[in-house]
Formats: C-alpha cells, structure tokens, sequence
C-alpha cells in the first residue's frame, strides 16, 4: 500500500518559508500549524552573541534588541595596600574584589537596568562594591591592608585586606584575601601583596624601601608599602570594578 504522506506528494511550484519543516511538523497540516512550530524552534535560537563591558560609575543598562538572555558577571572593586610611616614598617596588600555571575532573562531584565560600578579604592582604602539591578546582585569591594607598629623586631606583620563577597548570583566568588607584610630583619621587610579578584591583577608585594603596587586587573587588591630607613612610602590603590553583560540574542 502506497504511502500518501510520502510518495503520494505533489509539486510545490510556490514554496513558502511556511513549508520549512511541513515533512517534521505535519505532512497535512495547515499553513497556521506550520508557522507554529516554526516560530517554537526560533523562539530557542540564538543568532548571536555580542557583550557590553559597564564601567562607567554608575548609570542604566540598556540591552541590545534581540537579548534573549543576559550573563552578567559583577565584580567589585580591589582594596587598597597600606602606607607605611615610620623608621621600620610594613603594610599589607588589599583584597581582592569579589564576583556574583547570574543568567538573567530578558523579562527580569526589561527595557533597563540600573547598575553601580566599584570605583578605584583611595591609597589604602577599602574597595568599592558593584551592583545591578536584578535580584540585589553586588558584589563588595576587597578590605583595606594596615601598617604594622613601628618596629624592628624580626618577624613583625602588617595585616591584609579581606576579599570582598559576591550574592545574589547563580554563582557567588569571593575575592583573594590580600597577604600580610612582614619584616625580616632590623633593616629589611616586604609590603604584602595584593589579593586577586576573578579576573587575578592582585598588585606585586613591595621591596624593603618601596611604594605599594597598584592592583591591576578588575577588582585587583593593591600592594601594601615597606620601609625601613625612615622614609614614609606611599600605599597603593586597588584597581576599578566591572559588569560584563554577555548577551545571547534572537536576531
């Protein structure tokens, strides 16, 4: 018996975007029918894929027409490495800034979103947290280092920054703590280095006469100072925040 739905078809002399999957769909199915489940297949697709890098302070998120999803991925800024002031002082580094990353939908996104993000730390100041407006994701700022007492005693430390906390993600990360200084003699010591956020940049420990070292990447921990021939060394600062909005488009 002959198969009618198989080898009983006709010509098509006018084909239509519609008669795309009229084999898969429905052999006897209307036009109607066929855009349906053409439209539930296109509805899944993902054309594109493009991604907006915020760091401006503050300001709106807008997506770019088409997101059907968006990953945001939140970091906050680094803290800052300690001053020293003193004849024999060492500081400790700032932590790193911590991460939320969360999928969001295009519904819980809307036509906008507010968003703050994490601006460099002060010299040896705490960083600074990030925040986008959906399901209070943030991440905070990494904690400032200290100084240790003026003192030679050998094996003195400074104590390092705390690494900031993400929430409100699908995926919380804490930052790097920073590392303490510590003076290995009556005339050497090391500035602690900086702690990394995702992204690492954590700022390099100091020599025993030197400044902090700047956090680098995003969310980085600055380095803290050492000295000890009595000249007052400068901390460093923790490097800016981010929010990468990875967007996945229907286009």
């Amino acid at each position: 018996m002959a198969d009618t739905k198989i080898t009983g078809l006709t010509a098509n002399t006018a084909p239509l975007v519609t008669d795309l999957l009229c084999m898969v769909d429905d052999p006897t199915g209307t036009a109607l029918t066929q855009k349906m489940a053409i439209s539930y297949l296109l509805a899944m697709a993902v054309t594109n894929v493009t991604v907006q890098v915020l760091t401006a302070a503050s300001g709106t998120y807008t997506p770019t027409t088409g997101m059907k999803k968006v990953l945001v991925i939140v970091v906050g800024g680094g803290g800052g490495g300690a001053a020293v002031t003193g004849v024999d002082c060492t500081g400790g580094g700032g932590g790193g800034g911590g991460t939320a990353i969360r999928l969001c939908t295009s519904a819980e996104v809307g036509v906008s979103k507010a968003y703050v993000v994490g601006a460099a730390s002060s010299s040896g100041g705490a960083g600074v947290t990030s925040t986008f407006a959906v399901n209070s994701l943030q991440a905070t700022g990494g904690g400032a280092g200290s100084s240790s007492a003026d003192d030679a005693t050998i094996g003195i430390m400074a104590a390092a920054g705390a690494g900031g906390i993400g929430s409100g993600g699908d995926l919380n990360i804490a930052g790097q703590a920073g590392f303490r200084g510590t003076m290995f003699s009556t005339t050497a010591g090391v500035g602690g280095a900086g702690g990394a956020s995702m992204f690492g940049g954590g700022g390099a420990e100091a020599g025993p006469n030197a400044v902090g070292v700047n956090g680098g990447a995003y969310g980085g921990g600055g380095g803290g100072a050492a000295c000890s021939e009595g000249t007052d060394r400068a901390g460093s600062v923790g490097a800016t925040g981010v929010i990468y909005c990875i967007e996945f488009l229907q286009v």
